[in-house]
């Protein structure tokens, strides 16, 4: 009944706040502005990440007081994210602000315990934070991509493992609800502000998770649920340092980006996107299970996500002249 609250009240909130932060950044012109590598024809207000903030830290410092903590480490990463859609931050700012709430948030307890040393759990646990922040970041690529992603891994998260779930859930109902204006064609954006502290929540949410088990099973719950994010940052890494492109600069070749190289629209890679988190999700279920027989029955699913990886990554997105220039993160590219 408390997660069902959760969730009704975080997505009431996020709702009401949608319109009244939209009106805002018009007035205050903070836009994302049309632009050759862009397919929106109008400017787009942000400011959708302030929504789903207040929508979050409403519901938790109501039902869980005891987890202020997260929400201030919450608030002080979409503060990163704003200042960057304000003023557009410089890569190197922005990596060591999220590095430092990392590490703040390793030291209240958000540490992955895979060893016995807590030195290597620490430097572990911060390089996931950050990493996973930024993954999200990187999938703001398209209208509604990374409230989908996050908000299905989040949900997936707190249905594997009670633990983090008055945290996940609130995160994952503002980050759905925000669908409704951001599925395409989106009339508001997240930003870094809406990004950043979706991958910086979904982080600390998947180490809790993680810390309930041990061994093999730890590393499904950390990993499984956020395969799509993992999926796409591996992708447009490997295929980066394949081509000699800067893995630091944002570009258009992500899958999402891939996918409509092959004539998808973006209704249909949200769909698979979907699709692709649910099937991570029921890969994570079952092999939880083992060493039951039925953990097996998860390989065919991982398997089929490596088939698709290696695939996309054959596809060159590099090859348009459109793609040449790469554009630093923050900026649409859809």
């Amino acid at each position: 009944m408390t997660i069902a609250l959760a969730a009704l009240t975080t997505l009431a909130v996020t709702l009401a706040f949608i319109w009244p932060f939209r009106k805002l950044a018009l007035f205050l012109g903070i836009l994302d502005d049309p632009g050759p590598r862009k397919i929106h024809t109008v400017p787009v207000p942000y400011f959708g990440g302030l929504a789903m903030l207040v929508g979050v830290s409403a519901t938790i410092l109501w039902l869980r007081p005891q987890s202020w903590f997260v929400v201030a480490m919450l608030a002080c990463v979409a503060a990163v994210g704003l200042a960057d859609d304000v003023r557009h931050l410089p890569v190197w700012v922005k990596l060591v602000c999220e590095t430092t709430i990392a590490c703040a948030a390793v030291g209240l307890g958000f540490s992955w315990q895979l060893t016995d040393s807590s030195g290597l759990n620490a430097a572990f646990s911060v390089i996931w934070i950050v990493g996973l922040t930024n993954s999200l970041n990187l999938l703001d690529n398209m209208d509604g991509l990374a409230s989908t992603v996050a908000g299905l891994a989040l949900v997936g998260i707190a249905l594997l493992v009670h633990a983090p779930a008055m945290i996940a859930i609130p995160l994952g109902s503002a980050a759905l609800g925000f669908l409704v204006i951001n599925r395409p064609p989106a009339g508001m954006y997240m930003g870094d502000t809406g990004s950043l502290m979706l991958g910086f929540g979904l982080a600390l949410c998947a180490i809790t998770a993680a810390n309930t088990a041990h061994g093999l099973h730890s590393v499904i719950i950390l990993i499984l649920p956020v395969a799509v994010a993992v999926f796409d940052t591996s992708l447009v890494i490997t295929s980066r340092l394949a081509t000699g492109h800067p893995v630091q600069l944002g570009g258009r070749d992500h899958f999402s980006h891939r996918l409509k190289l092959l004539g998808w629209s973006s209704y249909q890679v949200i769909g698979a996107t979907a699709l692709a988190s649910g099937a991570a999700w029921g890969a994570a279920a079952l092999a939880l299970q083992y060493p039951s027989s039925e953990a097996w029955l998860a390989l065919p699913v991982i398997a089929a996500f490596a088939i698709v990886w290696i695939g996309l990554l054959k596809i060159n997105p590099y090859e348009s002249a459109v793609n040449h220039t790469l554009e630093v993160h923050g900026a649409r590219n859809v």
